[in-house]
């Protein structure tokens, strides 16, 4: 009676050996489990910063892009180096460019700064430009980053590819005119535009300067010298008949006069 009741305290050999089989199957599920979820968790770190870093440079050649004067690069040609004018002399001019596996940033004579970390391997950085009739540029921008990790659930790689559109100096193709007579300017007296090049006849009804700092009241001023490429040319003056006299230089300096067709 005693044998009987001593034995039902312990376990039986069956009875062992089907628990160890129970206990190793939930460990394995449970590491597989725990696997699994640092796999994704290292996946979900890896992707989330290639896909910030990625971002940021994507963003930032947007805006200098966008914000630029000039791309300054060969038209249809893909280089590893962005290149962009820009109004501010600190800042003239613009590169962004990949060395080593990093994406840089320099503007004028500062030091270039790195856009991405060293956590993530830039493998690839092209830029083409575009110019379309209009004065549209496109900056074509192809990317490859991948994440540095030793393990390789870590490992992952992402590409981007984009078009960023820049509006530069117009062109036209149709006349161009305001939307009411003598009441729009073109530039102003502190900021001008520089060369003018006509390839016909410019009429201004109201005063004309040339140079600066000229005072008076007449509707044509000159400060500075008038020249004329050969003698054949001169100053043309309508009499009070109606005829036009044409006022020149003979070879010993005395001032001539000759009738020509008034202008």
């Amino acid at each position: 009676m005693k044998r009987s009741i001593h034995s039902k305290l312990g376990f039986s050999l069956v009875e062992l050996m089907i628990y160890i089989a129970i206990f190793m199957v939930s460990a394995v599920f449970l590491v597989a489990i725990l696997t699994t979820f640092t796999r994704i968790q290292s996946r979900q770190t890896s992707e989330g910063e290639v896909n910030r870093q990625i971002g940021f440079v994507g963003d930032t050649i947007q805006r200098l892009v966008q914000n630029a004067s000039l791309v300054d690069m060969t038209a249809g040609v893909a280089t590893s180096t962005l290149k962009l004018r820009t109004a501010s002399s600190t800042n003239d001019p613009t590169l962004v460019y990949a060395s080593g596996t990093a994406v840089y940033l320099k503007q004028g004579s500062s030091a270039p700064i790195a856009l991405t970390n060293s956590e993530v391997t830039v493998g690839s950085f092209l830029v083409t430009p575009y110019v379309n009739p209009g004065g549209v540029t496109i900056v074509q921008l192809n990317l490859t980053m991948s994440y540095q990790a030793t393990n390789p659930t870590g490992q992952l790689t992402r590409s981007l590819a984009t078009s960023i559109a820049r509006v530069s100096a117009a062109q036209f193709d149709s006349s161009v005119y305001p939307n009411a007579d003598g009441t729009l300017d073109l530039g102003t007296a502190t900021n001008e535009w520089r060369n003018a090049y006509f390839s016909g006849t410019v009429t201004t009804k109201g005063l004309t300067t040339l140079g600066t700092g000229v005072a008076g009241a007449t509707t044509l001023k000159a400060q500075g010298n008038i020249g004329f490429s050969t003698s054949s040319y001169g100053i043309i003056f309508v009499t009070p008949g109606g005829s036009c006299l044409l006022m020149g230089l003979s070879n010993s300096g005395n001032v001539t006069t000759s009738s020509v067709a008034c202008p």
